[in-house]
């Protein structure tokens, strides 16, 4: 008769390990997404001031009315 193979759980370390990656992984990507909508909205404000016949200072951080001639 053949033996049968038993399949071992993982040790402890080795599924605190992959635990503890997979929170990492999480957490970056989590800090990633946030940080392109910020970025996604900075870049929505600049682009919007050339529609209300203003200018970007990025001195300033601000939209500005250019003085007419």
């Amino acid at each position: 008769m053949m033996k049968t193979y038993k399949k071992q759980d993982a040790p402890a370390w080795e599924r605190k390990l992959t635990l503890f990656v997979s929170a990492l992984f999480g957490a970056t990507l989590l800090l990633f997404a946030a940080w392109a909508v910020l970025l996604f909205i900075d870049g929505d404000r600049v682009n919007d001031c050339p529609n209300n016949g203003e200018s970007y200072d990025r001195e300033q951080n601000e939209c500005v009315v250019e003085p007419e001639e």
